[in-house]
């Protein structure tokens, strides 16, 4: 490439704007190997996460979600309803239809398999980088290797772990991915004037959102690219951000109207701790000292976990707290130096005012939100982190990021000694990135790796607990002493969640599951009470308080429990089938008794409860071979057939 020197002098740590940087003629053969060269990078870092099972969310979003499973023929309700609507949970806070969708989609094309899934993750990280890539290119002028190099790091950080070898965490890679396809159309358009180009900037944008609702912060971040790296005018930048605030507005009332607000009510300590205070001095000093933990997971990205939740980080009770005031400082003292050097144009102020404006939402200063640190919502912020590094490296060996004059496969002329530390970072990164990987496997890895990360997380030590108690899990132990010694080791983890937080649903929950294994009928009835007395609106607390019922010969009290299940989620198959089961021992029972008219009334609900589930999910073996067995119990042999032989071929999937 070649560069003709203006004749204005810069100062060394200045970035020049479009107008007075070189028009760079882009070597397109050499950008289109650079391009695959991070492609591949970030396929091959992340290729060991192919063969992955579903992990913590993958259940309540895909797995065990009834809309999602029914594929493309719920597309509508995916846009018309929640989140997790289609799983057996009261929360109704969150709209993200098209990530949903596009696992619906998944679904349909290649039904509960796991691998297919992560390829696609994988797939669009890759080509979130590349547009990274790009986006960069078209925008700052840097040197092309410089980029190069920036993507590179951006590609291997390890803090992305959990957004690619997560499934559920597609609504970053979605949302990040349609907000730089934006920024695209935004510089198309400022080149060009041509409108249809704003209105493609204002589609991605509005794809961003439907994506995950943090893409909102885009309204903010649009204006500094416009700003630090193109000549347009204010005027200019002022309405194309008015488009943008006008698109964050209608999505806002298409959010009011499909979930009735905006913004997470009801937010349990469990999962954001600052809620444990209702001191808004102490919430907001431990937010700030969450703020510093984030920096340094970028920094020095080990050890990395799942969980950060309550009782991981303890509040801040104290504003001499060293913690706290360090990281105060530090942001005060970046926020000052971004509005000291923004009339310049500096590139560090463009970084600093893109971290934090991007950190907004997730930093639960200015509102609270479902988690206090998570490191998923360092995705898009991680870009600013990048982009400043290799800035200051560059600064370090007097390099200047915008010397246009490296030729075709000139790469290694920049500088022996950055390329040797960026090799340093990369292979430290990328070493740990695909060891990290390895965690996600499956439940059972992750949450024994990360419960020595975070011991003293509650709700690490309820997944902990609940993957060993769980259904499948105990089924595949053949040997009973074993399965007893993973409930025994459930309990006391679960003991130990509890301990550090009693007002936990869900850790009772589990408490109440390992009390039905090991055949505590009355403690486990306790513990499900418990559950269902802190959040009446989860239906999975009173389908398993039925069961225990059912199980001590309770069938009416059971009926009812399960009745109020499935009223709470009309998905419930579980609970759906339950009640059949319920209807059919009640009837069984009148039989017993001689009063045979109210007993066919009550395998005619049974009978109902369990087309209803079959008809859910036509491919839950319970509610069909039940199907089979009632009608026979009634005399219908030729429907008991017909139901029975439908049971054999689902066996035999």
């Amino acid at each position: 490439m070649s560069s003709k020197k203006n004749s204005h002098k810069h100062k060394p740590h200045e970035h020049k704007t479009k107008s007075e940087t070189t028009n760079f003629s882009i070597d397109k053969k050499l950008m289109l190997k650079l391009t695959f060269i991070i492609a591949l990078v970030a396929f091959l870092l992340y290729s060991n996460t192919l063969k992955h099972q579903f992990v913590l969310d993958d259940y309540s979003v895909i797995k065990e979600n009834q809309l999602t499973k029914s594929g493309t023929s719920a597309l509508k309700e995916i846009f018309s309803s929640s989140y997790r609507t289609g799983y057996g949970n009261n929360e109704n806070n969150l709209y993200r239809p098209l990530t949903k969708a596009m696992f619906a989609i998944e679904w349909q094309l290649s039904p509960d398999n796991a691998h297919f899934h992560h390829l696609i993750n994988v797939l669009m990280y890759a080509l979130v980088c590349v547009l990274l890539f790009i986006v960069l290119l078209r925008y700052t002028k840097i040197n092309i290797y410089i980029l190069f190099l920036i993507a590179l790091i951006f590609a291997a950080h390890p803090i992305h772990t959990e957004v690619v070898a997560n499934i559920k965490s597609r609504d970053e890679i979605s949302s990040m991915l349609f907000l730089l396809l934006s920024l695209l159309c935004i510089s198309k358009y400022i080149t060009n004037n041509k409108i249809v180009m704003l209105l493609c900037t204002l589609f991605c944008f509005f794809l961003a959102l439907l994506s995950k609702e943090s893409a909102i912060v885009y309204v903010a971040l649009a204006p500094l690219f416009i700003y630090f790296f193109t000549e347009t005018s204010l005027k200019n930048n002022i309405k194309i951000t008015g488009s943008l605030a006008v698109v964050a507005i209608l999505y806002m009332m298409l959010h009011i109207k499909i979930i009735g607000s905006i913004g997470i009510k009801n937010i349990p300590v469990i999962d954001n701790s600052l809620l444990y205070t209702t001191d808004v001095i102490q919430q907001k000093a431990t937010a700030i000292l969450i703020m510093g933990k984030y920096f340094l997971l970028m920094l020095f990205p080990h050890p990395l976990s799942c969980d950060y939740s309550f009782n991981t980080i303890p509040i801040v009770s104290s504003l001499a707290n060293i913690g706290f005031l360090l990281a105060l400082i530090f942001h005060l003292f970046l926020l000052y130096y971004a509005i000291k050097k923004i009339k310049e144009k500096h590139i560090l102020s463009f970084c600093i005012l893109f971290y934090l404006g991007s950190m907004a939402l997730a930093s639960n200063i200015f509102m609270l939100i479902g988690t206090h640190l998570a490191e998923r919502l360092l995705f898009f912020p991680s870009v600013a982190f990048c982009l400043a590094a290799v800035y200051f490296l560059c600064k370090l060996f007097k390099i200047d990021i915008t010397d246009g004059t490296v030729r075709f496969n000139s790469l290694f002329k920049i500088n022996a000694t950055l390329l040797m530390i960026v090799g340093v970072v990369m292979i430290a990164y990328s070493v740990k990135t695909y060891s990290r990987n390895k965690d996600w496997k499956s439940d059972t890895y992750l949450f024994g790796h990360d419960l020595e990360t975070v011991p003293n997380s509650a709700h690490m030590l309820f997944y902990y607990a609940n993957n060993l108690a769980n259904k499948d899990s105990l089924n595949a132990v053949k040997n009973p002493a074993e399965k007893e010694q993973r409930l025994l080791k459930a309990q006391k983890s679960i003991t130990k969640a509890l301990q550090l937080y009693e007002l936990f649903p869900d850790a009772h929950n589990v408490a109440g599951r390992i009390y039905y294994e090991q055949k505590n009928f009355d403690a486990s009835f306790k513990s499900y009470s418990r559950a269902m007395e802190m959040n009446p609106g989860k239906g999975m607390y009173h389908n398993n308080a039925g069961t225990c019922l059912f199980s001590v010969g309770k069938f009416d009290e059971a009926a009812k429990a399960f009745a109020k299940a499935v009223e709470i989620d009309k998905y419930d198959v579980d609970a759906q089938c339950n009640l059949g089961s319920a209807y059919g021992a009640m009837g069984e029972a009148l039989r017993s008794k001689g009063d045979s008219e109210n007993a066919m009334k009550m395998f005619a609900l049974a009978i109902d409860n369990f087309k209803k589930a079959a008809t859910i999910d036509p491919s839950n073996l319970s509610s069909v071979q039940f199907l089979g067995i009632t009608y026979r119990n009634i005399g219908d042999e030729a429907n008991a057939q017909i139901w029975l032989n439908k049971a054999e071929k689902l066996k035999k999937k």
